[in-house]
C-alpha cells in the first residue's frame, strides 16, 4: 500500500505509461518508479463568487512506488497500483480554506483520498492519449472512472490530464458559507502533471 504523505495523485494510476514506454510485455511482472519533484496533483473547483485550487505536497510521497501488473491482449491490468493522498497534505492557499477543504472531505473520519489504477489501454497509432480505468475513493465512497490522459516519452514518462468529478457522486454536499451566500459548486477537477522514471 502506497502513501503520498502518500487520480488523479493515489490520481499516480498513470504510472502505467512507464510499462508502455519501456516496452515490457511479459505478464505478471513487477516494477518500481519514482515521481520527479516537478510533478503536480491539483484539485480545483469554483463557487458562485470565485475559484479555488488545492495543490498536493508531493514531497510527502513515499518512494519508490512498486507496481504489479499483467499485460493482456488489449490492455495492461494492475493488481496493487494504489495511492493514498492524505487530505492534510493539500494546500489551498490559506488556513481558512484548508480547514474548509478538510471538512468537506470529512477528514476526521476519512483522512485519505484513495486512488487505485485498474487498467490502461495502450495508445492508438499516431496518438499520445491513453485510456485509463481507475477507482477513486473519497469520504468512504468508491466510484469507478474511465478517462483519457495525454502522455509522451522524453527520457522519462510525462503524463498530463484532467479528471472531472462531482462531489455529490461521493455523498458530499457542496458546502455553503457566509450565511449561505457563498456556495461551492458540485463539479471539481483533479489535474495531474506527472514526470515518472523507472528504476
Amino acid at each position: 500500500m502506497l502513501y503520498l504523505s502518500p487520480y488523479v495523485t493515489k490520481i499516480v494510476w498513470v504510472v502505467s505509461m512507464l510499462i508502455i514506454g519501456f516496452g515490457i510485455t511479459d505478464p505478471e511482472r513487477e516494477t518500481k518508479i519514482r515521481v520527479a519533484p516537478d510533478s503536480q496533483v491539483v484539485i480545483s473547483g469554483t463557487t458562485n463568487v470565485n475559484e479555488f485550487t488545492c495543490k498536493y505536497n508531493l514531497e510527502e510521497l513515499e518512494l519508490p512506488i512498486g507496481l504489479a501488473y499483467d499485460e493482456k491482449e488489449e490492455q495492461i491490468q494492475f493488481s496493487n497500483a494504489q495511492l493514498k493522498l492524505a487530505n492534510d497534505c493539500f494546500d489551498c492557499g490559506g488556513k481558512a480554506i484548508n480547514k474548509d477543504f478538510k471538512e468537506l472531505l470529512q477528514t476526521k473520519d476519512y483522512p485519505h483520498v484513495e486512488l487505485k489504477l485498474l487498467y490502461v489501454n495502450p495508445p492508438q497509432p499516431n496518438s499520445e492519449e491513453i485510456g485509463v480505468g481507475m477507482e477513486i475513493k473519497i469520504a468512504g465512497v468508491t466510484r469507478i472512472y474511465e478517462t483519457q490522459l495525454y502522455s509522451e516519452q522524453q527520457g522519462n514518462i510525462c503524463v498530463d490530464g484532467t479528471i472531472p468529478l462531482k462531489l455529490t457522486h461521493f455523498g458530499l454536499e457542496p458546502p455553503r458559507k457566509v450565511l449561505g451566500m457563498i456556495k461551492v459548486n458540485d463539479d471539481i477537477k483533479v489535474q495531474i502533471a506527472l514526470r515518472l522514471n523507472e528504476i
